[in-house]
């Protein structure tokens, strides 16, 4: 197994970040906003113009834990999670139309983009995890230790 140390902890590898490509294997661009319903009544939230890309990671990852997003072996975010399968492919994976909107999940907007600009520009994002019940507490100490550039203060 894989494994790399970030601050105190152990995580594991989980796997590659692998975008949704189009015909000619660019990153396909998904624009979800104009399928809301309330978009002529709702405006966009900061980061919801987009554009995002599509990517799952395995389903059978129902675990509690801190996750860290790495972009060309370079750490970029640090994150927590009830359930890492269900964040990712019901969360950062798949944007949903309302979550590009004011009330929308900002996070999951921003997090896509970074992604989708990542992706475009041909870097390899890899996803890695530590499993542990106390991942609110472990995510504020790596965040405050680390200072990952996407995540914000």
């Amino acid at each position: 197994m894989n494994w790399r140390s970030f601050g105190q902890y152990q995580f594991e590898f989980v796997c590659y970040i692998d975008v949704s490509k189009d015909a000619r294997g660019g990153v396909q661009a998904h624009m979800p906003q104009g399928r809301y319903a309330k978009a002529q009544d709702t405006p966009l939230n900061r980061y919801g113009a987009g554009p995002f890309a599509k990517f799952k990671i395995p389903r059978n990852l129902k675990r509690a834990g801190v996750y860290a997003i790495v972009v060309d072996a370079r750490l970029k975010y640090i994150g927590e999670a009830a359930d890492l399968s269900a964040r990712y492919n019901m969360g950062y994976g798949n944007i949903s139309p309302k979550n590009c909107y004011k009330g929308g999940q900002e996070t999951n907007c921003r997090l896509n983009n970074l992604i989708f600009q990542s992706a475009t520009a041909g870097a390899g994002i890899a996803l890695w995890f530590h499993e542990t019940a106390n991942y609110k507490a472990v995510e504020r100490e790596l965040r405050a230790e680390l200072v990952p550039e996407w995540n914000l203060i």
